[in-house]
């Protein structure tokens, strides 16, 4: 149900009573962590017209990790940094848990 490298790999599943009583499986709330307590391997450049998650497999190697770099700008849309304004983003290490201890 949940990928064990995604940024909801450390959260627990939970249930609620769905319209028939039964259980229904969800995952819990996710936090945004503090950037101010990421290690930040380096800074790199996004290309005029690059998407986040292009980005994020030409400096991590993995696409689906696009959210590693969000968290350190502390942003929930990656649009947002796909700005052009936003030429240099902070590129995060991957922690222990491959959840990013979200």
């Amino acid at each position: 149900m949940n990928d064990p490298q995604g940024r909801y790999a450390n959260q627990p599943v939970l249930t609620c009573p769905g319209p028939d009583g039964r259980p229904v499986a969800y995952l819990s709330r996710r936090l945004l962590p503090d950037p101010a307590a990421m290690t930040i391997a380096g800074v790199a450049a996004l290309q005029p017209g690059e998407r986040l998650d292009s980005f994020s497999a030409r400096v991590q190697g993995v696409a689906t990790a696009w959210w590693r770099i969000a968290d350190a700008h502390r942003v929930i849309d990656p649009r947002e940094l796909e700005d052009p304004a936003l030429q240099l983003l902070k590129v995060p290490v991957p922690e222990a848990g491959g959840g990013s201890g979200a």
